[in-house]
């Protein structure tokens, strides 16, 4: 998982992330002075995505600002979020087209693993 992450920080897009399973962070790439960021992250996307989930809705991205950061989390499966940190004025559309690359590779991965 820290490989992903590796891919997913991307200097000017996105600062570091973090990856949820369930409520608990799995891997991080949050440097100790942004971790207030990670642990707001980690319980809002984890309420956010679960009562998603209980409604049955199709969300499977959402985004929080907090002071000059921006949080986004994506739903890579279910009970699995990403979580980005970037800055509040970084562009919205690269931070998701970023997101959207690497899961489409996160996920053809997998289907590569099953049938191996």
């Amino acid at each position: 998982m820290i490989e992903l992450l590796a891919e997913v920080d991307k200097p000017g897009t996105i600062e570091c992330s973090c990856i949820l399973k369930g409520k608990e962070v799995a891997a991080t790439s949050f440097p100790a002075e942004l971790r207030n960021h990670e642990i707001i992250a980690k319980q809002a996307f984890s309420y956010v995505f679960l009562n998603v989930a209980k409604l049955k809705a199709k969300h499977n991205e959402a985004h929080l600002e907090i002071g000059e950061k921006r949080l986004s989390g994506f739903v890579l499966k279910p009970g699995v979020v990403l979580i980005c940190l970037s800055a509040k004025d970084a562009n919205v559309m690269l931070v998701r087209g970023h997101v959207h690359e690497l899961l489409k590779e996160f996920r053809k991965q997998e289907v590569d693993q099953m049938l191996a």
